[in-house]
């Protein structure tokens, strides 16, 4: 793996620009697998965790309905789980270095939201390793237990799939540490490089103008989605973070990407 090389605030948060994140999503994708930069494609997520990262999988269930979508465990730890059959909390122990998956993502209508935490924990490994390991070796004995956080992260499912036009602004370190994991996990799934290279392509202009005048937009998110095997959300993001929306002559006034009625994006 690529050494990034990251500067780090008094926080040990790596101080990060959007453009340094996807510069540095483009480095590892293209170090992992060439082919991912050379035309638009999706990735293999768990093969780009575990193979290139060195990470493990776990499944349990995180959560008693389903609002937690996955950690990244840093030290060996216990997690607090549901128990299904009792209904009610209970220890697992996990190793290090392990991304833990909620059991409900693995439903095969979930793909996309499992794609996505996938990536955003693997975001939280590369970047965020400073501030959530912990050396119990260097704290003094009677200090143990005055440690400011978990040796894991607790990623809900809004942290991970955000909708466009929020106003939440980045105050705390955690609103940081969430912001950097999402949008390396956007990055990583649609490269900018290779996002710009489906905007331009004529085959598609064509599709998205002639095609589905009024809807230009709506058609590039539903061919992103196709191409990246991502949500029609994600992509609407990501297009929007980028810049590269379509100029429509006559935008019409129930498309999705204006209005974000999932019902109005037009058959493919």
């Amino acid at each position: 793996m690529i050494d990034l090389r990251l500067k780090y605030g008094t926080n040990n948060i790596p101080i990060l620009s959007n453009d340094k994140i996807d510069e540095h999503a483009e480095m590892l994708i293209g170090d992992y697998d060439s082919s991912l930069l050379s035309k638009p494609q999706a990735i293999d997520v768990e093969d780009f965790a575990e193979n290139y990262l060195g990470l493990h999988f776990h499944f349990t269930d995180l959560s008693h309905n389903g609002f937690i979508w996955g950690r990244m465990i840093f030290n060996d730890a216990k997690i607090i789980v549901y128990n299904p059959e009792t209904k009610r909390p209970n220890e697992e122990p996990v190793d290090a270095s392990t991304i833990i998956i909620d059991n409900r993502l693995l439903d095969e209508k979930k793909e996309h939201a499992f794609r996505s935490t996938v990536m955003h924990e693997s975001g939280h490994a590369i970047y965020h390793d400073e501030y959530y390991y912990i050396d119990y070796y260097q704290l003094p004995l009677e200090n143990e237990c005055e440690v400011g956080h978990l040796p894991y992260t607790s990623c809900e499912a809004k942290s991970i799939m955000g909708r466009v036009g929020s106003s939440r602004k980045l105050r705390t370190d955690l609103d940081w540490i969430e912001h950097q994991a999402k949008y390396f996990s956007a990055a990583s799934l649609m490269p900018r490089k290779t996002m710009r290279m489906l905007y331009a392509d004529p085959t598609i202009q064509q599709f998205c103008f002639r095609e589905h005048p009024g809807y230009e937009n709506d058609a590039l998110i539903a061919t992103v989605s196709k191409v990246y095997n991502v949500s029609y959300e994600s992509a609407k993001i990501r297009i929007k973070e980028l810049g590269l929306a379509y100029i429509s002559l006559s935008p019409a006034p129930d498309s999705y990407y204006l209005t974000d009625n999932y019902y109005s994006i037009p058959l493919l």
